[in-house]
């Protein structure tokens, strides 16, 4: 589910709200009227905008709870689509959004239940509830304010656990690339294993023959000197010897060039897919996207743009910190790739300091606008771009991250050629 909400993001969050809204709402509008109704709304949009903007999913969730008691709606089953939009921004929002929207919608539910119980009698009737004790009215504050915070920390405990296990822990699916990938990693060192077995053999059978080609060769000098009619058969023996030798050798370098076809074959773009699940399991949060047309390409341009896009990969998992979101975009156009591959590695790392302590100047954002960022993986990739009329540029982003973009205005065209 979390993975689907990642790649998918408005598309869930307005199906998530559509049906929060028919199933919580439909039950506040039968139990309560188009009172309880209009609350469903507000906070199935706040449910909208709880993965992506949950700032604002905050101000909708508080706007429809105070609301609720402003107007003395009774609240029902749509106090659970504020848990629904809690569960997801514990899932996808910051330390510092996350433990605000637990606080907060802790603290209106609260609210709500001493409203409720305590300061308003009338909404108690709505639950055939018309007329009870002081203490069975403590004892249902008691027990409201129990469920109250136990539902929202089990919303919150419960999509920190999904977003932490779909971060470091990985998917079903997730695992099932990593271990056919380890099975078929296994497969390949086992046979090249035995491939060495056979060249270590015919190597020292190659050595045996090559000495006995040197042993006849200088018994050969001896023999000529004292009877020169040996001459003919001692170099045929020769002949034959190293003729022996060059088919050994021959076995040895067309079973070696055999290894290196099946085994080292080029990368291809499809390869990234078992590379983005590998780099999910060191804890990264990354994303692999395709937009527009694919066309073909061939094997050299495949290993250009897969190197480049290997290589910015590598820069992220030695620069920046676990849990760093990435994304990996292929733009395809009619004639043309532009490959962009963004971390947000520096923000990441800032998370749980202090203002003061991140706090960037007008010069960094100067020289984030002015600065050639150099270096020899940067520089790989250039030329590996170069190759195909393409460009890298390199951008660091201040308070976010670092960006790596490689366009190639005629991909299509010079990789036909």
């Amino acid at each position: 589910m979390i993975s689907w909400i990642q790649t998918q993001k408005w598309q869930a969050s307005t199906l998530i709200s559509v049906f929060s809204l028919l199933f919580f709402g439909g039950i506040d509008l039968f139990l309560f009227g188009l009172q309880g109704a209009w609350i469903s709304a507000i906070l199935a949009v706040a449910v909208l905008f709880a993965a992506t903007i949950p700032w604002l999913s905050l101000a909708l969730v508080s706007a429809g709870l105070i609301a609720g008691m402003a107007f003395e709606i009774a609240p029902g089953p749509s106090a659970f689509i504020a848990l629904v939009a809690l569960f997801l921004a514990s899932a996808f929002a910051s330390r510092v959004q996350r433990n605000t929207a637990f606080i907060t919608s802790a603290l209106l539910g609260l609210a709500t239940a001493v409203y409720v119980v305590v300061l308003s009698g009338d909404l108690l009737g709505k639950y055939g509830l018309f007329s009870i004790s002081e203490t069975a009215r403590n004892w249902l504050m008691f027990a409201a304010a129990v469920l109250v915070v136990s539902l929202n920390t089990l919303a919150w405990l419960l999509g920190r656990l999904l977003a932490t296990r779909s971060r470091h822990v990985g998917t079903s699916f997730d695992r099932a690339v990593a271990e056919r990938t380890q099975a078929k990693l296994a497969l390949e060192v086992a046979e090249q294993n035995e491939r060495f077995e056979i060249a270590r053999d015919i190597s020292e059978l190659v050595i045996q023959r090559v000495s006995a080609t040197i042993s006849i060769a200088e018994g050969g000098l001896y023999a000529v000197q004292s009877e020169p009619a040996a001459a003919t058969r001692v170099l045929q023996q020769t002949t034959d010897s190293a003729r022996s030798a060059h088919s050994e050798l021959r076995r040895l370098f067309d079973m070696l060039n055999k290894l290196k076809q099946v085994s080292a074959a080029p990368p291809k773009l499809d390869d990234l897919e078992p590379l983005i699940v590998a780099y999910r399991e060191l804890g990264f949060n990354i994303n692999l996207r395709h937009e527009g047309p694919r066309f073909e390409l061939s094997e050299g341009a495949e290993l250009a743009i897969y190197r480049i896009a290997f290589d910015a990969l590598e820069n992220v998992r030695k620069h920046a910190p676990a849990a760093t979101d990435v994304t990996v975009d292929f733009s395809w156009t009619g004639a043309g790739l532009q490959l962009l591959v963004k971390d947000n590695g520096t923000e990441v790392a800032n998370r749980g300091l202090s203002i003061a302590e991140i706090a960037y100047s007008a010069e960094e954002d100067r020289k984030a606008l002015t600065e050639t960022i150099r270096g020899a993986g940067i520089t790989a990739m250039s030329e590996r771009a170069a190759l195909y009329q393409g460009s890298v540029e390199a951008t660091r982003v201040p308070g976010v991250g670092f960006t790596v973009s490689a366009i190639f205005p005629r991909l299509k065209e010079l990789s036909v050629e």
